[in-house]
């Protein structure tokens, strides 16, 4: 099977970039090609901003970034000056979760800071990702809900014609929903980092997360149900 899989890898080299998307479990790009463009877009769990030059591309008008590490938001920050584009990139520092009650301890992890979270790593992340582990180090950051931040920047999701969500959280999806809950109907498109084996202690799986996409009105579109990765990203778009 593994010599198949080989085989299968080569011949899609092979082919011209332009026709490899075709062949992909994912069908993001071909998804985003044929919904583009996209007037906003808020992306929760931004780390540096790595997709700018993507959203660019979709035709964004206005990007929120929301990230919660200071550190790493400072970097976003300076990635971000340098963009030179008609797209008006915004940024705000904050851990978006359910309810602004309260504070959250935020469990940093090594390398570039990209698996921190909410959530502490269960064995499944640990073998899968074995050169990340925690720090030690856990800030205490106070919660926001994604609604507020959005009135902070004076934004109605409402005035913009298509309008997009991307949640990158590890594991923290689910309370990043529920803290924008009947509001997620105002997006047309949404994409979830999802895991359908647990990868941090107390984090949302991609059951949870498409039984709440499908009760607000969205549909499964990047994949087929039987291709959902264990661990990665699917694109929800509006029924």
């Amino acid at each position: 099977m593994s010599f198949l899989k080989s085989i299968e890898r080569r011949g899609k080299k092979l082919l011209p970039k332009r026709w490899r998307k075709y062949l992909r479990a994912s069908h993001y790009e071909l998804v985003m090609e044929r919904m583009s463009p996209v007037d906003f877009i808020v992306h929760v769990g931004a780390h540096w901003g790595e997709d700018a030059v993507r959203y660019e591309e979709f035709g964004a008008k206005t990007v929120l970034w929301v990230e919660a590490d200071p550190d790493t938001y400072a970097k976003l920050q300076i990635e971000m000056a340098k963009r030179n584009s008609e797209t008006r990139h915004l940024t705000e520092c904050a851990l978006v979760s359910a309810s602004d009650a309260g504070s959250l301890g935020f469990h940093r992890f090594s390398g570039d800071g990209a698996s921190s979270s909410v959530h502490q790593a269960t064995q499944g992340f640990k073998d899968r990702f074995g050169h990340v582990e925690a720090t030690g180090e856990v800030l205490t950051i106070q919660s926001r809900t994604l609604p507020d931040i959005l009135a902070g920047h004076g934004i109605d999701v409402s005035e913009y014609n298509r309008a997009m969500l991307v949640l990158d959280v590890q594991g923290h999806e689910m309370s990043v929903l529920q803290g924008l809950g009947d509001a997620l109907c105002g997006y047309d498109l949404c994409k979830c980092e999802v895991s359908r084996v647990p990868m941090y202690e107390g984090g949302a799986e991609f059951s949870q997360i498409d039984a709440h996409m499908k009760s607000h009105g969205f549909k499964l579109a990047s994949h087929r149900y039987a291709l959902v990765p264990k661990h990665g990203d699917v694109l929800y778009v509006k029924a």
